[in-house]
């Protein structure tokens, strides 16, 4: 309606109906039970007894004991653990545990990776979290959360455009680590200009694309590997042309002496006769030959650094090579070593060992410059595919410490979480999958070398025992970078196999904020109906995160997430549900809400609100409201 210049609009929508199966704060999924959907406790507290007790005030019936502060988990006494166990068992609770924040590859808060190690003691402290747990749940089979990683570094992922045959998933900003030293090193994907190609500095290689070359994020990888082993090759090269300058004319000086032998007391030379005898040939102070001899001297010092320069290159091509490579590099350590051998003791023996040395080099340059083969040894490789690599070592040792340890099967289960994407390493659901798998076929491993077990056996125990907690509002982090709701219901489907364990929470895409079920934009109900599908579902505890919503409102969340899920009052199909009910039991807006408002007790009747305190209600003061005459 609009008057002259003047425009008004209702902006209310109207009340809705709590008759409407779809009223409240729903979220489109209907959870049909709430005895699995439970609470954390609080991860600033080492008192999770007290955090216990209050979720078990509020009805729940699942609880996840939260030691994500691995210096809070440690103030938590023994006996609590066995306190909680009590507890959860009388009311029939059902406990879940949260594992410290500790990365299983070795990778620091820094983002370096400290060692092999730190990586066995983050195992330990990571067990000691798996003991704690089979006392809260020696049943068998209580879900341990670990997050994927706590410290490697993060990825900038972005969808790829399919109109010029990229991926779905491109890696815009990445990291690599060298593998000797730790540290850790960013890539990028850039476009560059490069004067061997004049045609694209005014254009790009692909149709409608960024002018220049295009050098991903793994090209650059490649690049540093090859940049690192020309500079290792160039300076053991160096060592040996050291040595040719200080031979100088030495060698032809000395030829005539041929296979001569050095006393090395007198410095005198031994030359073989030809009647089968020796001679012994003084050097004199000053003498041509002696200057010649001591350069000699002196150059095979510098040879001596050589071989220890070459051999530190032999061990980067044989620790960082192919397969293939290793073949080459054995046949090539056998015959340097057999030509090293037999140079010793002659007045040749330098120059014969620099010929060794330099023809060993040419040999390792041959093997290593092979595309075929495999090229230059990566120690510098991609960061997530090393920390998948010692993530998968820790998850293994701690499933097999585990079954060795705690009662075998009825051992806890390691539920591995996935960290909020883009922001963390190992977020992308298939590096997730490649540490589940290496995770599990380390476990197969074990049970079946050290256990006896067959293949079969193992690899089901392995699938029971070693699985993911899939966290939405971690996933849902993927809008930040442009993905969508249906990248993230396709991450699940990826996932979905292999989850165990349930994470809910809610956020807008771009931050962890925890809010309860329902109050962001993650696709809560596509996720759940895709992990309906994994034949798991109903024995997965459904753990709400909303330490955030609780924290600024002051407010429990589990009404609100009983709404969100539409779950049932009463035990019979058809009845009311609880997100019908929100306005009764009070929004969180205040007051009772708009369906029994706070106006309605004032104006009518003597009801709680104008009782006095003393006997319960909001008055102040003890007179009636009616007669004015004390009340107590």
């Amino acid at each position: 309606m609009g008057y002259g210049d003047i425009s008004l609009e209702s902006i209310y929508s109207g009340g809705g109906s709590s008759f409407d199966p779809d009223y409240g704060n729903f979220t489109g999924y209907r959870m049909k039970t709430a005895a699995q959907m439970g609470f954390p406790g609080g991860p600033q507290t080492a008192n999770q007894l007290g955090e216990t007790i209050n979720a078990m005030k509020q009805g729940v019936k699942a609880f996840e004991v939260t030691m994500l502060s691995p210096e809070t988990a440690e103030t938590i006494p023994k006996q609590h653990f066995e306190e909680m166990r009590a507890l959860m068992k009388l009311s029939g609770v059902k406990p879940s545990v949260h594992g410290p924040l500790i990365d299983a590859a070795g990778f620091g808060e820094k983002g370096t990776w400290e060692g092999e190690s730190t990586r066995i003691n983050n195992e330990r402290r990571m067990f000691e979290a798996l003991e704690k747990a089979q006392t809260v749940g020696p049943e068998g089979n209580i879900p341990v959360v670990f997050h994927v990683s706590n410290g490697v570094p993060g990825e900038e992922w972005k969808p790829g455009d399919e109109k010029i045959g990229e991926d779905r998933f491109v890696l815009n900003k990445g990291a690599m680590v060298n593998r000797e030293t730790g540290e850790v090193s960013l890539t990028s994907r850039d476009y560059k200009f490069r004067p061997g190609r004049p045609d694209l500095l005014d254009k790009g290689e692909v149709q409608g694309g960024p002018k220049g070359i295009l050098f991903s994020a793994e090209e650059s990888i490649d690049s540093a590997n090859s940049t690192n082993w020309d500079k290792t090759l160039l300076g053991v090269a160096e060592m040996t042309k050291h040595t040719d300058d200080i031979l100088g004319t030495a060698p032809s000086i000395l030829d005539k002496y041929g296979n001569a032998i050095v006393d090395p007391e007198s410095k005198a030379f031994i030359v073989p006769t030809e009647d089968g005898k020796s001679m012994k040939i003084p050097l004199e102070d000053g003498s041509m030959e002696r200057q010649a001899y001591d350069k000699i001297q002196k150059a095979d010092m510098f040879l001596h650094n050589a071989q220890l320069s070459f051999g530190s290159a032999f061990h980067q091509a044989w620790e960082y090579g192919t397969p293939q490579q290793r073949d080459k590099l054995r046949e090539l350590s056998e015959n340097y070593s057999k030509e090293i051998a037999g140079t010793g003791g002659r007045l040749s023996a330098p120059i014969i060992k620099k010929q060794v040395i330099d023809n060993a080099i040419q040999e390792l340059k041959e093997i290593t410059s092979n595309p075929e083969l495999g090229g230059a040894p990566q120690v510098y490789q991609n960061v997530a595919d090393f920390a998948i690599e010692k993530a998968a070592t820790t998850f293994g040792n701690l499933a097999s410490k585990s079954y060795d340890e705690l009662k075998q099967d009825k051992c806890p289960m390691i539920a591995i979480e996935p960290v909020l994407f883009g922001q963390y390493g190992l977020s992308k659901p298939d590096q997730l999958i490649k540490v589940v798998e290496g995770a599990r076929g380390n476990f197969v491993e074990h049970l079946v070398n050290e256990k006896g077990m067959s293949e079969k056996d193992a690899k089901n125990l392995a699938a029971e025992k070693i699985g993911v907690t899939w966290d939405v509002g971690h996933i849902n982090i993927m809008k930040k970078y442009g993905f969508g709701d249906k990248d993230i219901i396709e991450a699940t489907k990826q996932v979905a196999p292999m989850v165990k364990h349930i994470h809910l929470t809610d956020n807008f895409g771009h931050a962890d904020t925890h809010l309860a079920p329902g109050m962001g934009n993650a696709p809560i109900k596509e996720v759940l109906e895709e992990l309906e599908k994994n034949g798991q579902y109903g024995q997965m505890r459904k753990i709400i995160e909303s330490g955030a919503f609780v924290q600024h409102f002051k407010k429990s969340p589990f009404p609100l997430s009983l709404a969100a899920f539409g779950s049932p009052i009463y035990g019979m199909k058809g009845g009311m549900g609880w997100n019908q009910a929100m306005d009764i039991q009070g929004s969180y807006f205040g007051g009772y809400g708009t369906t029994n408002p706070q106006i309605h007790h004032q104006y009518f009747g003597a009801g709680f609100t104008t009782m006095p305190a003393e006997l319960g209600g909001q008055m102040a003061g003890g007179s009636s409201r009616f007669g004015g005459v004390p009340m107590a």
